[in-house]
């Protein structure tokens, strides 16, 4: 007990000695954002532990700058500084004592019960016969008796202790918080929701969305839980976003962005400058996504999808959708940009072009609560938006792939779990899926025989899909953030 106490007290004094200095120079917001990932400590995850290891390396860092700061000002005022030295440089070790604290099994995670021994059961689950959702209705009618193999549920990568991986959690969580910080440290307008209200607060918000973020990363990485927590989170993006949106209308202006408000319709990314024929920043925000995650944006990053989500899935399983579905949707994107870009060039007043737009916004509403609903399928996003066919195309240049091999028998299980008409049998028999494919990843898990995987760069393997993952829900976490910028 002792021992435990000792190692309790090291690692309490080193979050608190960078939070003295960060209290000193900017106030208690931003001491509470060095203590917060400590409290968390209690959840016993192994991606908060290397978190806070983290945190207690930059604490050493942040004593050693105030030192150099405090001997610098008592030099120019000819004040004596080995002392002071001799106290911060001892101080500055405390975090470094902090960090072999926390490598004690003390603070590691206990064995969960999602093991390996686990894993085989759900294995077994998942193979079963009353399992119906990973089979084509086909399936229950009479067909010649063949070797059925038992599917393997996509696992997330583990330590020799059957732990999962800290590491794609610790990623998430540091691309999060470095994304923040750039918002917070070089955007002279506050952007974060905290720090608005209440300055410095910031930082504690940033922090609070990276430690969620890795949270997040393990729960996606579960077996057959990733579907479910990907639209959960997608619709928590979207009731924030629409969230502030409506504070602001309603008076409560710190709850919106300064500069002039836009029509929240997907389509305005680029019809938008191309009827203006200026304003390219949310145009460049899409690019750079879709480049670093491909047309993963559309299933997990649109503020609207969220909503054709919800009501393909009132279906428990996707139906047809015609064939010229995806032919029309090429002549409706030209169609709405080659006209954004001709009212502009011809001067149609901005309350009109407004006007068009929120038409062209509700009218997919009403094919999300019709269409989608009826079909199964994202009938906005793969047939009416326009943005969805961008990210489509542009998605091409990102590295991510999702690769379809030659062992694939064209079952259709695949199929039943894709929301965006993109594994048609012709696809399949293509070896790659359709151009509204979102790398949405729910139909990895499906696959009975375990013939398709995420690929970057051409290369594939169970870390692939854990960095796919990590990445995507950084940038959502940090879209969550900024939600109104």
């Amino acid at each position: 007990m002792f021992k435990k106490t000792l190692l309790i007290l090291a690692v309490v004094l080193g979050g608190l000695i960078p939070a003295a200095h960060a209290n000193r120079w900017h106030g208690l917001p931003e001491a509470l954002a060095w203590l917060v990932p400590l409290a968390f400590l209690f959840a016993r995850r192994e991606f908060i532990r290397r978190v806070c290891q983290a945190l207690m390396l930059a604490g050493t860092w942040v004593t050693l700058e105030s030192m150099f700061f405090f001997i610098k000002l008592r030099l120019s005022m000819g004040m004596p500084w080995v002392r002071l030295a001799a106290i911060l440089t001892l101080a500055s070790l405390v975090p470094l004592l902090a960090v072999w604290a926390l490598q004690h099994p003390f603070f590691r995670p206990r064995r969960s019960s999602s093991g390996p021994d686990n894993a085989s059961s759900d294995a077994k689950r998942i193979g079963s016969a009353e399992d119906e959702s990973l089979c084509p209705p086909e399936a229950s009618s009479p067909q010649p008796l063949r070797p059925v193999p038992v599917p393997l549920p996509l696992t997330p990568l583990r330590l020799v202790s059957g732990a999962p991986s800290p590491w794609p959690a610790f990623t998430a969580s540091l691309l999060t918080f470095l994304g923040l910080t750039m918002v917070q440290l070089k955007v002279p307008t506050p952007m974060l929701l905290a720090e608005r209200f209440v300055p410095g607060s910031g930082w504690l918000e940033a922090v609070l969305l990276a430690l969620y973020a890795g949270f997040v990363v393990e729960a996606m990485l579960l077996p057959r839980r990733s579907p479910v927590v990907r639209r959960r989170i997608w619709s928590l993006f979207s009731l924030v976003f629409f969230g502030q949106l409506a504070l602001g209308l309603l008076g409560f202006g710190r709850f919106l962005m300064t500069g002039a408000l836009h029509l929240p319709v997907p389509a305005l990314i680029a019809a938008g400058p191309l009827y203006r024929g200026e304003g390219l920043f949310m145009l460049i925000l899409f690019g750079v996504t879709v480049l670093l995650v491909g047309p993963g944006w559309c299933s997990h990053l649109c503020y609207i999808g969220a909503w054709d989500s919800a009501m393909a899935g009132a279906k428990k399983r996707p139906g047809p959708v015609p064939a010229w579905l995806r032919r029309g949707r090429m002549v409706l994107a030209a169609t709405v940009f080659a006209s954004a870009w001709i009212m502009g060039r011809v001067g149609v007043p901005v309350a009109w072009a407004a006007g068009l737009a929120a038409g062209f916004g509700l009218i997919g509403v009403g094919i999300m609560v019709g269409a989608s609903r009826r079909a199964g399928v994202m009938t906005h996003c793969t047939g009416w938006c326009p943005m969805g066919l961008v990210a489509g195309v542009l998605g091409k240049i990102s590295p991510w792939r999702l690769r379809i091999r030659e062992g694939c028998t064209s079952c259709g299980a695949c199929s039943l779990a894709c929301r965006y008409d993109a594994l048609r049998p012709e696809d399949l028999a293509s070896g790659r899926p359709g151009v509204s494919c979102s790398l949405c990843g729910d139909c990895l898990e499906r696959c009975p025989r375990g013939e398709m995987e995420l690929t970057v760069f051409g290369r594939g393997g169970k870390g692939v899909r854990a960095a796919y993952v990590a990445l995507a829900v950084a940038l959502h976490a940090v879209f969550l953030g900024v939600a109104r910028l």
